[in-house]
């Protein structure tokens, strides 16, 4: 999921894109785009419904619906999506477009385990008998919403094949071939990845023609529900009551809102119907919830472009009881930049689909399974990965002509060292030929050498062992009555064990030996009378010099 994801939103009014990038270090923003929708022929939301319902999709009721169903999209929300785009732009971006929830079936179930596998089988079974299609007609996908040890809570979606057929045609016709389609929705809580949303929150989403609603604890979706009432039946009543189009009645509204409103009886009525339909789809929760929601729901976060509707969010928390606000970011936060690109507001829906198509996704509904999964295009795939071929190629090229160069200066080395080796043996066997392995010719020579010293007594000052018997022999004085009995050489160390009349010819002994230079530490011990020859027994420790004269 590493690269581009645009999400797409769909409003009737205007589409609205959010582009993210997702890397190795996480997402970051990278635009926010809006692009206008024209007017409809009938902008009354109640003479001419902008999209078809999921039983007028699938034909429910009129064997010959097929014929009439409306389009999948409108036909100005066709034109707009056309004309932005572009395959260029959008080559290599992964798309996440949604379907409406008013077009979707929704149903709740409590499931006596948790294991994914048991539970994708177990669905479609439980939706099976409230559902008036065919099992093969509909998709049915499911969210695992809550649920103690060993149970779990499951929202499952229904929505007809005809249905996602239709939707993926025309995104298809207008040059949008999206790898996700989502359900309005659920969708909205992937928001919380990046705006926070502590505790028990109420998402509400107030549409052009729809207001959908998210239930989230704690950033987790738990509940989903589209409402038919959105701004335009806003419009639409104070158009009929002011006896003003559509279009006018329209800047009346962002200009002066309707609450309080001279003139906006009807649209005040309207507003009414969205919060007693508000209430009674929140009483239905008190069971979820474990009480009553204006004791348990934290808040209610406004979201969409009908959330800029003057004192909306006062009026609705004065109905529900709940408080209520509109989306805030914080200016640190990394949807920050959304206030630089645009009205946040807005792009709320556009950035919760694009945060789907990301690792950090916390909802998974896909309806592009089956026969409506994406194909791998491996042409498109080539063409994508071009660019990346290019740069591997060369830095394959650089990495083998880095690898040859350090060949040819080794070899030079290994030339270099051959020669001082070859000179090194002239010295060392002047006359002998040159072996073909000098290296291992001048070990072996070095290790005979070894042998020979080791064999002939070689010991410090080039001194072998007849020349320190012979030095010792010279040193002692002639006058001086001593018998050597044992003379012994390990290594730097000489031991003499013998025999002398007295205690002072020991000492004269250790003075004459002293005057050796390749003598080091001479040491006397042992000294012992002797009863049987009298006089006295000796020994005497010679440490040879490192280092002396040579000889």
């Amino acid at each position: 999921m590493l690269g581009r994801t645009l999400g797409i939103d769909l409003g009737s009014s205007a589409i609205k894109v959010v582009e993210l990038r997702q890397t190795l270090r996480g997402i970051e923003l990278v635009r926010v785009e809006t692009i206008p929708v024209a007017p409809e022929a009938t902008a009354d939301p109640s003479a001419q419904p902008v999209e078809a319902t999921a039983a007028e999709a699938t034909g429910a009721g009129d064997p010959e619906a097929g014929a009439t169903t409306p389009p999948a999209l409108a036909p100005e929300l066709a034109t707009a999506l056309r004309s932005w785009a572009e395959p260029s732009m959008l080559a290599g971006a992964r798309l996440v477009c949604a379907i409406p929830g008013d077009r979707v079936a929704r149903r709740r179930l409590h499931l006596p385990f948790r294991d994914r596998r048991r539970i994708a089988q177990a669905v479609p079974f439980e939706v099976e008998s409230e559902t008036p299609f065919d099992l093969e007609d509909v998709f049915v996908d499911w969210e695992r919403v809550g649920g103690e040890a060993g149970t779990a809570e499951i929202v499952a979606t229904v929505t007809p094949r005809r249905e996602v057929a239709m939707r993926l045609n025309a995104l298809r016709e207008c040059g949008v071939l999206p790898r996700v389609l989502e359900v309005e929705g659920l969708v909205l809580a992937n928001l919380a990845e990046w705006i926070p949303l502590p505790g028990t929150r109420l998402l509400l989403d107030l549409g052009h023609r729809k207001t959908t609603l998210c239930l989230t604890v704690d950033g987790a979706p738990r509940f989903a529900r589209t409402l038919p009432l959105g701004g335009a039946h806003l419009t639409a009543a104070l158009a009929r009551e002011r006896s003003v189009s559509f279009e006018e009645a329209e800047r009346s509204k962002e200009r002066d809102g309707v609450i309080g409103a001279a003139g906006a009886a009807g649209a005040l009525r309207v507003l009414d119907r969205l919060a007693r339909d508000l209430l009674r789809t929140l009483g239905g929760l008190d069971a979820m919830l474990g009480a009553a929601a204006d004791k348990s729901i934290d808040g209610i976060v406004l979201i969409g472009g009908g959330a800029r509707l003057q004192r909306i969010d006062s009026f609705l928390a004065e109905r529900t009881g709940i408080p209520t606000a509109r989306l805030s970011i914080a200016p640190a936060s990394p949807a920050s930049a959304l206030l630089a690109g645009g009205d946040p507001l807005r792009f709320a829906p556009a950035l919760a689909l694009a945060l789907r198509g990301t690792l950090k996704a916390r909802t998974q509904t896909n309806l592009m399974r089956d026969e409506f999964a994406p194909r791998r295009d491996l042409f498109r795939i080539a063409r994508e990965l071009r660019g990346s071929v290019g740069w591997a190629a060369a830095a394959l090229a650089l990495l083998i002509a880095t690898g040859l160069n350090s060949i040819v200066l080794e070899a030079r080395r290994a030339s270099r060292l051959e020669a001082e080796l070859a000179a090194i043996w002239q010295q060392a066997a002047p006359g002998r030929p040159l072996p073909a392995n000098v290296s291992r010719a001048l070990q072996d020579t070095l290790q005979q050498a070894q042998q020979r010293a080791d064999l002939l007594g070689i010991y410090g000052g080039n001194l072998s062992a007849l020349d320190l018997l012979a030095e010792i022999s010279k040193l002692v004085p002639p006058d001086l009555a001593v018998v050597f009995e044992e003379l012994s050489i390990d290594g730097q160390v000489v031991r003499v064990r013998g025999h002398t009349e007295s205690f002072a010819a020991v000492d004269r002994l250790r003075a004459a030996l002293a005057g050796f230079p390749n003598f080091g530490d001479i040491r006397v011990s042992e000294v012992q009378a002797d009863a049987t020859r009298g006089g006295n027994n000796f020994s005497v420790t010679i440490s040879l010099a490192k280092a002396g004269p040579p000889r």
